[in-house]
């Protein structure tokens, strides 16, 4: 039976969302076409392209539709725990203002972006970002400020929906602890942002939000990161629910993603893999890091736009020259880094294209031991070009970017071990976890 149901609006949180109720024990699967959506878990996710469109409702709204079939308590439309979004691009508000026009929410669609773990806060609506020791807010964090896409013009997320289209917006504060009265109080929104600064506020949160889905028998729609996703996987626990349905194993990790109530230990983490393959579309500075502590360690870095001179991917010329050189490397047994992080900004469609191809390539070629992709957008296209059915998590290796399983009808994809990770995620040696 399907308790919960996601729709993703990119590939790295998709697989985020899966593994904060995997954390719990629940088991689950995210799927990459709703074709092969299915009842047989807790939970069911389906990763989307949604945050690189300019018209995100054509995207996720035929999705959240689909799963709603399954009759789950909840559906949430899992968002960048960085609020990702613009009017012209992968409009959050316009998701929750077509959810209340079609019908298919039937109140305010509640909305939380904080996800304290990875140093996300919102605070009277206003959203924050831990970078280090420093806490910026949304508006004035840099990466976010500047982005290329969706520059972050305005930290209150009421501000930032109102100016999607969703109309009303209120706000829940979570302190004092949110009761139902104070939750009621909000039914003429048409959404309201949840404050979190704390994983008590978000277990809180998740109680009072699981408990209204199951008085009015489901789904409730709403909208959230990766710590709404944990809302309610640890009140599903906290409330009694089985953490481990059919063939619940668990999965790996650390036990510093560990220690919550209720959550799962599973068995040891995954050993070293060799060689590792990062292909990265990231603009990052995080993921600049990354690289560059991976080349002092000795890993090869291969500049992506060299692949782009002197014709179209797959034409011949630099990109064949490029692709040699990625072969040479990893048939050496060397861990092998392909990105446009570092330099001048290129054509994010025409890098993710190229970084598609390249992965399948090696990957096809039995050249990968473990790959990793860098960057929401640039997941989504690679994942596509391996002919990806579903991916499963198998563990942890800094919060917000597991390692997951892929399965494929190519033989030569199915079974290969890829970590999905967005931009701004993970410590400077997160490249160097992967290969250990």
């Amino acid at each position: 039976m399907t308790l919960f149901a996601f729709v993703a609006d990119d590939f790295t949180g998709a697989t985020d969302a899966l593994w904060q109720f995997r954390r719990f024990g629940l088991t689950g699967s995210l799927v990459t076409d709703t074709a092969r959506l299915h009842g047989a878990d807790d939970v069911i996710g389906v990763a989307t392209t949604a945050r690189a469109s300019a018209d995100p409702v054509s995207v996720a709204l035929p999705a959240l539709q689909a799963v709603a079939a399954l009759r789950p308590l909840v559906i949430q439309y899992k968002v960048c725990s960085t609020f990702d979004s613009s009017p012209a691009h992968g409009s959050i508000g316009a998701v929750v203002a077509a959810l209340r026009r079609d019908g298919l929410s039937r109140g305010p669609v509640p909305v939380l972006a904080a996800q304290p773990e990875l140093g996300r806060y919102t605070w009277f609506a206003n959203h924050f970002v831990r970078s280090g020791a420093d806490v910026h807010r949304l508006d004035r964090y840099p990466p976010m400020r500047d982005h290329p896409i969706t520059p972050a013009s305005e930290a209150d997320l009421r501000v930032r929906l109102a100016e999607q289209g969703v109309g009303r917006v209120g706000w829940l504060p979570a302190w004092p602890v949110p009761s139902e009265e104070t939750y009621r109080e909000l039914g003429e929104n048409a959404a309201f942002v949840a404050d979190a600064q704390t994983e008590d506020h978000v277990r809180a949160l998740g109680r009072l939000l699981l408990a209204d889905a199951t008085s009015r028998g489901g789904p409730l729609y709403c909208v959230g990161s990766g710590g709404l996703s944990y809302a309610f996987a640890s009140a599903h626990v906290a409330a009694g629910g089985a953490a481990g349905g059919p063939g619940g194993a668990g999965v790996s990790g650390g036990a510093e993603l560990s220690g919550g109530a209720g959550e799962h230990r599973g068995p040891e983490p995954l050993g070293p893999a060799a060689p590792v393959l990062v292909v990265s579309g990231s603009r990052s500075p995080s993921t600049a890091r990354q690289i560059d502590t991976a080349e002092r360690a000795g890993w090869r870095v291969l500049d992506a736009s060299d692949g782009l001179r002197g014709g179209a991917v797959g034409s011949g010329g630099s990109f064949a020259g490029l692709l040699a050189e990625v072969a040479e490397s990893l048939g050496a047994g060397r861990h092998t880094i392909v990105q446009s992080t570092r330099g001048p900004a290129r054509d994010p469609a025409a890098i993710g294209g190229l970084l598609g191809r390249i992965a399948s390539v090696a990957v096809r070629a039995g050249l990968v031991g473990r790959l990793v992709v860098a960057g929401g957008d640039t997941s989504g296209q690679v994942v596509a070009a391996l002919g990806a059915r579903s991916l499963d998590v198998v563990a942890a290796l800094a919060p917000g970017a597991p390692v997951c399983v892929l399965t494929s009808d190519d033989p030569a994809c199915d079974g290969l071990e890829v970590a999905l990770k967005g931009g701004q995620v993970g410590g400077d040696d997160y490249f160097l976890a992967v290969a250990r």
